[in-house]
């Protein structure tokens, strides 16, 4: 199930493979758990092409990815240090994470959230248009939904602006429409769920999205207890 939140120590195995993708840094590292405990998950310490150890600073926050037998897991962490496993291995010593995101492939999980954003359409001759403030439907880490008064033609390109997020700041990036699809509301009037995939968006600002996505998830889980 994709975007399910799971609790990490039923999933987590000493000698599986992780990824991880440092807060400002486009790179995806390689390693694996070599040990861990209440706390901290050992791993082995990412390494570049040319052999050269990847040191966080102390305290980054990391973006992990954890591959299970058919699904892969997201989740968050924190380094705090490195070390040697048997006196020979370099690891990281990085916080043993409670909660992780199933997902399935390279997917991310749409959250609904109350926000709305500026939008530009683009003319295949790259006019611009006058922008429109329009309510988003969902968000996740690769694109969003939103919903206009009108259709929109898919494969046409915008410019959206989206602020107000916690921890993200601006998000000003160039979009491709994927789909379009009237929606009829409860009054009997039309709205548009418009579909758009973010274009050559940083992975720096894709890792903040989508920590603030897991967040919402995480709320909405603790709220939905209490009701």
């Amino acid at each position: 199930m994709t975007g399910e939140l799971v609790k990490a120590k039923e999933y987590l195995k000493i000698g599986q493979r992780v990824e991880f993708y440092v807060e400002a840094d486009e790179t995806r590292y390689a390693s694996r758990i070599e040990d861990m405990t209440e706390d901290t998950l050992e791993v082995a310490m990412p390494m570049t092409r040319q052999g050269v150890p990847i040191i966080p600073k102390d305290h980054e926050k990391l973006y992990g990815v954890a591959v299970g037998d058919h699904c892969r897991f997201r989740f968050f962490t924190v380094y705090q240090g490195k070390g040697y496993k048997d006196g020979r291995i370099p690891v990281w010593y990085v916080d043993r994470p409670s909660e992780m995101e199933r997902f399935q492939n390279r997917e991310f999980v749409r959250v609904k959230v109350n926000l709305k954003a500026t939008v530009s359409l683009v003319d295949e001759d790259g006019t611009i248009h006058d922008s429109e403030t329009v309510p988003v439907v969902d968000l996740s880490g690769s694109g969003i939904c939103l919903a206009f008064p009108h259709a929109v033609e898919p494969e046409t390109k915008a410019v959206l602006e989206l602020n107000g997020i916690p921890g993200v700041g601006i998000i000003d990036v160039m979009c491709r429409i994927a789909r379009c699809s009237p929606v009829e509301r409860s009054d009997e009037s039309i709205v548009y769920h418009v579909g758009a995939a973010f274009l050559h968006l940083p992975r720096s600002t894709v890792n903040k999205l989508v920590r603030y996505l897991f967040s919402v998830q995480r709320a909405n889980i603790a709220k939905g207890f209490k009701e």
